[in-house]
């Protein structure tokens, strides 16, 4: 369980500070021999896991037609390094997948806590040093720094209830947990907003990386939270 603490920022204060990386350790060994997270308390259960399958054809140019369940969808390259460009990259679906996770996470979590959210907006900026994937140099090939933007509408305005939420979700989201595992300095920045605007999320993590907005206004959260589950917070 990492032991850095969450930053929060209330009363329509955006400029949220970066909390402390989150937690790299190793696993450790279960009683059944299994790893285990430290993060987390308890073994995976083999009684109560499921298996996740994916089928993956090469299509030529970099190009892969991916099969899950009945579903089909194509993973590519940019025509500039070889590919086709009829489809995400491999790590812009992942870069997406973090996204519908935690949207899943808190649309689940909001029903069992009977939290009113009127609207979930998310976006996620990450940085990768090319020269890994290309072999020019020994460096990680994937993201080295990531930010998960998290916009929620909502009327709630405990901020000990909001608080414990957004800890509650990131700390049972398995995208998250995975990036963070992963050594991708990931930050999760969640901001409470009484009314939902357009492209919010978007607006928010281009201003924080100093990228333009496109025009688009900033939302004015009530509520600012950075790395929520920073210190294995449990609601």
């Amino acid at each position: 369980m990492s032991t850095s603490t969450p930053s929060v920022t209330s009363s329509g204060d955006t400029s949220a500070g970066s909390s402390a990386a989150a937690s790299e350790s190793a696993p450790a060994a279960s009683s059944a021999g299994r790893p285990v997270n430290r993060r987390f308390r308890e073994a995976p259960s083999p009684a109560q896991a499921k298996t996740l399958r994916a089928a993956g054809i090469g299509t030529g140019s970099q190009q892969t037609e991916v099969r899950v369940r009945d579903f089909t969808f194509v993973s590519d390259e940019p025509e500039s390094i070889g590919g086709r460009d009829q489809g995400p990259t491999p790590m812009e679906y992942l870069a997406g997948a973090v996204n519908s996770c935690i949207t899943v996470v808190i649309d689940q979590l909001a029903e069992r806590r009977a939290l009113p959210v009127f609207d979930v907006q998310t976006y996620t900026l990450a940085k990768q040093d090319t020269r890994g994937l290309g072999g020019s140099a020994d460096v990680q090939p994937y993201f080295y720094s990531s930010r998960l933007q998290i916009v929620v509408t909502t009327e709630q305005r405990d901020e000990v209830e909001l608080i414990g939420f957004a800890a509650n979700a990131e700390h049972i989201c398995p995208a998250i947990n995975l990036l963070r595992d992963a050594h991708t300095g990931l930050e999760v920045v969640w901001s409470f907003t009484a009314e939902a605007s357009d492209r919010a999320a978007e607006a928010l993590s281009n201003s924080a990386w100093g990228y333009p907005t496109q025009g688009v206004t900033e939302p004015r959260p009530f509520l600012t939270v950075v790395n929520a589950d920073g210190a294995g917070v449990r609601a």
